[in-house]
């Protein structure tokens, strides 16, 4: 499954950014997350690595991320490392838009054993999560809650 969510948030780039780089945030940013933080010592850069602990229609899921692309900004980038429950990453671009931030979250992930049947049911359930995941995120920043 790979798919791409973009959603314009009234807030400068910058501190949208902010928000989203540090790791631990991305348990309230995604409602399926329980648990995340950053497994590696210093700031967010590239070899930066995490955990992220997640619950989606039923199935706990853990995933160890290890950051792949960085520019203060503009990009963060993660894919899952070995032991991970999915082969699965996520880019997220930030651009400056309309006096505020387009936030564009690239996903991709590859299913195996019998979930690679569900596929595509799962790509919707999952796209679906995050567009209102994404929602929220924008409420939440343009409501002064972040």
């Amino acid at each position: 499954m790979q798919f791409e969510i973009k959603v314009n948030i009234h807030k400068p780039v910058k501190d949208v950014f902010k928000y989203i780089s540090n790791l631990s945030n991305h348990a309230d940013m995604i409602k399926a997350n329980i648990d995340s933080r950053q497994t590696s010592e210093g700031p967010v850069q590239v070899g930066t690595t995490m955990t992220n602990v997640a619950k989606f229609m039923g199935m706990k899921m853990e995933e160890h991320f290890i950051v792949t692309e960085f520019t203060q900004d503009k990009l963060i980038a993660k894919q899952s490392a070995p032991g991970s429950t999915f082969v699965t990453g996520d880019k997220f671009t930030f651009n400056e838009a309309d006096g505020g931030s387009l936030l564009t979250l690239s996903v991709y992930a590859h299913t195996k054993g019998f979930l690679k049947l569900l596929d595509g049911y799962l790509g919707k359930k999952v796209k679906q999560s995050l567009v209102e995941d994404m929602d929220r995120l924008r409420k939440n920043f343009e409501e002064g809650k972040i």
